[in-house]
């Protein structure tokens, strides 16, 4: 099978279009947080996500959730984790964050990487990975991006948009 990839899969949809199993688009990443207010709070001082909708759930013995999102866009869910639950092991380093299996992380774009990562560091946010431009091995394409860990060490990353190599 060919893996080659497809870049202009990125190009805007097709109206007429349809996907074979009904999607439409990207809706939401969850995150489940161990502090969910101190995750919360980070998600909205630090990177400036707003609150589009905060809810308990009764079923579940008043669990609550909150739907953030970037310019109107809904893009994250925090959860607030079974306070008893098993918690998510923080990686040291950019190898073992890419050497487990599961989520990995969640990725915005950005104008400029190294601006971004500058104002977060400057409202708290913890350097994971500093800004480097990375070939995309097999293409013609390279790009720039950087990655933080929230408080309780969820990976984001930040990313410039592809740029074709001469």
């Amino acid at each position: 099978m060919n893996y080659a990839p497809s870049f202009a899969a990125h190009a805007a949809p097709d109206p007429q279009s349809s996907n074979p199993v009904g999607l439409t688009g990207y809706d939401h990443m969850s995150i489940n947080a161990g502090d969910f207010e101190a995750l919360l709070r980070w998600y909205i001082q630090v990177l400036g996500l707003e609150i589009e909708a905060a809810w308990e759930v009764p079923a579940l013995d008043g669990k609550r959730l909150a739907y953030l999102a970037l310019n109107g866009t809904r893009v994250v869910e925090i959860v607030a984790a079974d306070p008893n639950g098993a918690g998510h092991r923080a990686d040291a380093t950019f190898a073992q964050h890419f050497g487990r299996t599961g989520f990995g992380h969640l990725c915005f774009a950005a104008e400029s990487v190294d601006a971004t990562l500058a104002k977060l560091e400057a409202r708290g946010a913890k350097v994971f990975v500093a800004a480097e431009t990375y070939p995309l091995d097999g293409t013609v394409y390279e790009r720039r991006v950087g990655f933080v860990q929230d408080p309780e060490g969820n990976v984001i990353e930040f990313g410039e948009p592809l740029r074709e190599v001469a």
